[in-house]
């Protein structure tokens, strides 16, 4: 490991092969941050660690990307071993991982609220629990930023399980800033409205009307992400930032 990606900052963004996500982790990487990608798809990882090379050449030392399922501990764990063995330390999670359904409530199978579940709340508590041993080791500013949603403030007809999960992930951060509010590290969610993601374009497609047909993009999201990241005094700890298009 080189003494410059050890006293980097590192970052780790889950769902990170595509929209928010990746536009997250293109940004913090051109910030100067370590990053580490990760996705269920192998074949979508590389294709982002193989852009990012050829975009910056000059990065590669300080990206890493994992193929995870974050609803498997055994896959959690391998990624932070990982990823700690080439970085050291983890400084920034940012649990981003999601998928939906746009089915009634009489069409949801069982197995589709539990794909829901456990990739958008499940996945959220699986990678803070095997991340904050080391944010409290380092005993530095360490941040975590959970995505939420407009639909975890509001519910939605045709997304009951994605609400439930999202609104889930708001009463998570609220209890975990609780519970680490005095170790220097802080917790919150990021609650966007409307993006210009493929999550939208599937849902749309199958019947879900946009209240603002004005739809934000990734880029923006991840703006405001960072902007949560490096100007922590004006945000508080377990606070929910809703986020919409002006």
């Amino acid at each position: 490991m080189s003494l410059k990606k050890q006293t980097q900052r590192t970052a780790l963004i889950t769902g990170s092969t595509r929209g928010i996500g990746k536009e997250t982790a293109l940004l913090l990487l051109q910030k100067e941050l370590n990053v580490i990608i990760s996705s269920r798809s192998q074949q979508s990882v590389d294709n982002v660690i193989q852009e990012i090379h050829d975009k910056f050449p000059s990065k590669k030392e300080n990206i890493l990307g994992i193929k995870c399922d974050v609803s498997q501990q055994s896959d959690v764990k391998s990624l932070l071993d990982i990823s700690i063995k080439t970085f050291g330390k983890i400084d920034i999670l940012v649990n981003n991982a999601g998928i939906v359904y746009f089915k009634s409530i009489m069409d949801t199978t069982e197995e589709e609220w539990d794909n829901t579940i456990d990739t958008n709340l499940k996945g959220i508590f699986l990678f803070t629990k095997e991340v904050l041993p080391y944010m409290l080791e380092n005993k530095s500013d360490s941040i975590i930023i959970n995505v939420s949603s407009g639909a975890g403030k509001s519910g939605f007809p045709n997304l009951s399980a994605y609400c439930a999960s999202k609104f889930g992930v708001i009463g998570f951060t609220e209890s975990i800033a609780n519970e680490v509010a005095d170790n220097n590290v802080k917790v919150m969610t990021i609650c966007p409205g409307g993006v210009d993601t493929k999550m939208i374009e599937d849902i749309v497609n199958n019947g879900f009307t946009l209240s603002n047909g004005k739809l934000m993009k990734p880029e923006q999201v991840a703006n405001k992400i960072y902007d949560m990241i490096s100007n922590q005094k004006d945000y508080y700890n377990g606070q929910s930032v809703e986020f919409y298009n002006k």
